[in-house]
């Protein structure tokens, strides 16, 4: 499986429709992204960019994505400008797209020894804590990725 992570910037006057048809493909979309090793697309708001992300299960990977782009553009949903190609002066009034470089990765396999999940499990129910501690967690009502931040 292979990850892969874009943000995009859709001019605001185009923007909710745009989102209409990425959040709402219709049974073919959704079967020529399937055959094309898609999975688990997912679209998050920050401002005014779009963080699409999924998941790609397939053998060819630049051979996928190229018959992809094709299908995509000959339904007119293709983002063809890359940010790189945008002078800095239009990225506010052009839709355009970048990969998002990956840093690491954590927590891709189990972390724990067997039965050593149970010890933690006690530790943090607190039964081999001596105090009670306090700690500012919040939670934003409003946030969509139902985090908390400490």
């Amino acid at each position: 499986m292979k990850r892969v992570a874009e943000i995009m910037y859709i001019v605001e006057e185009e923007r909710e429709e745009f989102l209409k048809n990425a959040l709402n493909m219709d049974s073919e979309e959704a079967k020529v992204l399937w055959l094309c090793g898609v999975r688990n697309q997912q679209y998050f708001a920050l401002n005014d960019l779009i963080f699409m992300t999924f998941e790609y299960r397939g053998n060819h990977f630049e051979r996928d994505m190229e018959k992809m782009a094709c299908y995509l553009d000959s339904k007119g949903l293709l983002i063809k400008k890359r940010r790189r190609d945008v002078p800095i002066s239009e990225r506010t009034t052009t839709n355009w797209w970048a990969p998002v470089k990956k840093l690491g990765t954590l927590l891709d396999s189990r972390p724990f020894e067997e039965d050593e999940e149970q010890d933690y499990n006690l530790y943090f129910d607190g039964s081999m804590s001596s105090k009670t501690e306090y700690y500012d967690i919040a939670f934003d009502e409003d946030d969509w990725t139902e985090g908390i931040h400490i």
